[in-house]
């Protein structure tokens, strides 16, 4: 016997839209820090700021990728269950009407 098997795309898409927007907050909380990484040039001299503050941006470009292949990873997934779906309905639809 299969088991029940549930999967609600509504809430689907509304957690997609929710992942959406924190990404966007965090992407704009890594802009905002950006600001105040590059203000160290006012009081940290010698060249070693300048390694700093490139470190700083490298590893927000590592996070905003990342985030946003975690964001592609969650849309794929529910499109290939969306697909599944489908598949599974129209296989019990051509079950029944034989």
């Amino acid at each position: 016997m299969a088991a029940n098997q549930q999967f609600d795309f509504g809430k689907a898409r509304e957690l997609e839209a929710k992942l959406k927007n924190e990404i966007n907050s965090i992407k704009e909380t890594l802009r905002q820090t950006k600001f105040k990484v590059e203000s160290v040039r006012e009081w940290w001299k010698g060249g070693s700021e300048e390694g700093f503050i490139r470190n700083f941006e490298n590893t927000k470009k590592d996070v905003e990728k990342g985030l946003e292949r975690w964001l592609d990873s969650y849309q794929k997934l529910i499109r290939e269950v969306a697909i599944t779906k489908e598949e599974q309905d129209a296989a019990l639809k051509r079950a029944l009407s034989n």
